[in-house]
């Protein structure tokens, strides 16, 4: 059963397919050339800072963001902040396509761009939007889809993030050789969020079978004994959204948590 925004999110979305305008898309076009895996640091816990001004589950979380700023915040915190993530996504979570340049106005991070992708031609448009990486959901597409998308962003010279909630999706993404890989602690279904939920998946994957693989947690990380916790455990990459935009104060707050990561050897 999909959840109710799930089922309104894909029907505005197959809407706007035919209003998507394109050039001609050419290999390797997509980007400023900044790669958004090359810039996770091996050794380091690194962090997706998200830029959102609303979500399903709390409404809108920063009714006054100005995304050129947010990025300007998050670009002084580089000793943790690898990248951006950009909600692009208009019904639920309040984004706009042109957010991502306003995010690369303000920092020179690499950007995630970060929405319900089910089409080849929202990955050319990714690429023409300037994002250095899309967001791929296994729960939304067949493995042939998932796959042939994928393909496609490798194309145009955009990474991956392939976001997978359970087991299967976990093999499925392992198995077409994804390099980076989310497990979502927010069940999408129920919109409950579980933070044991990555430790119970990657229990009984044998260590091997990680080795090298980027794994970047999502949802309800806003603990750093948390990140230490799953960093023990091989996770050194997390996408971190309500925590900083729900804050008054943003500087004081990424100051607090550079400290903190600092005190517990984290970066």
């Amino acid at each position: 059963m999909v959840s109710k925004f799930l089922k309104d999110i894909l029907i505005a979305k197959k809407k706007g397919l035919k209003d998507i305008k394109l050039s001609e898309p050419k290999a390797g076009s997509a980007s400023n050339g900044k790669g958004f895996i090359d810039n996770i640091c091996p050794g380091r816990v690194n962090i997706i800072a998200e830029i959102k001004k609303a979500s399903p589950s709390r409404g809108i979380i920063n009714g006054d963001l100005n995304v050129t700023e947010a990025a300007k915040a998050y670009n002084k915190y580089k000793s943790f902040i690898s990248g951006l993530s950009v909600l692009t996504e208009e019904l639920y979570f309040k984004g706009r396509k042109t957010d991502i340049a306003l995010a690369k106005t303000g920092a020179d991070l690499p950007v995630l761009r970060k929405d319900f992708i089910f089409s080849e031609r929202q990955v050319y448009e990714s690429a023409e939007l300037g994002a250095d990486c899309i967001l791929l959901i296994s729960s939304l597409l067949s493995y042939n889809k998932l796959k042939r998308l994928y393909e496609c962003a490798g194309k145009v010279g955009l990474d991956v993030l392939v976001e997978t909630h359970y087991r299967q999706e976990l093999m499925r993404a392992l198995d077409m050789g994804a390099e980076m890989i989310g497990i979502n602690n927010r069940d999408l279904k129920k919109m409950h969020v579980d933070n044991s939920h990555i430790i119970k998946l990657m229990r009984g994957i044998p260590s091997d079978i990680l080795e090298g693989m980027i794994i970047i947690c999502e949802s309800g990380v806003d603990d750093t004994a948390y990140i230490e916790k799953l960093y023990g455990m091989g996770v050194n990459t997390f996408l971190i959204g309500t925590h900083f935009m729900k804050s008054r104060e943003p500087d004081s707050t990424l100051l607090e948590f550079e400290d903190e990561l600092k005190k517990r050897n984290l970066i």
